[in-house]
């Protein structure tokens, strides 16, 4: 089993840049937190309930890093 992946400081300040530049009104350290926390569990629920989605999000995510 693999271990259970934690968000870091370094993820937060990632999130808090991202938020400074598309979504100001929501540029602090609490609400990047919690859409880290959100998307860690989506995308954990997406793995347990559609593993096939998850698949493609990462072919998906593949055939960028190819362009």
């Amino acid at each position: 089993m693999t271990e259970e992946y934690h968000i870091t400081e370094k993820d937060i300040e990632g999130m808090l840049q991202y938020l400074k530049i598309f979504h100001p009104e929501r540029a602090n350290r609490e609400d990047a937190k919690e859409i880290l926390e959100y998307m860690k569990a989506s995308y954990h629920r997406l793995a347990m309930t559609d593993p096939e989605a998850l698949n493609k999000l990462l072919e998906e995510f593949e055939k960028s890093k190819k362009k």
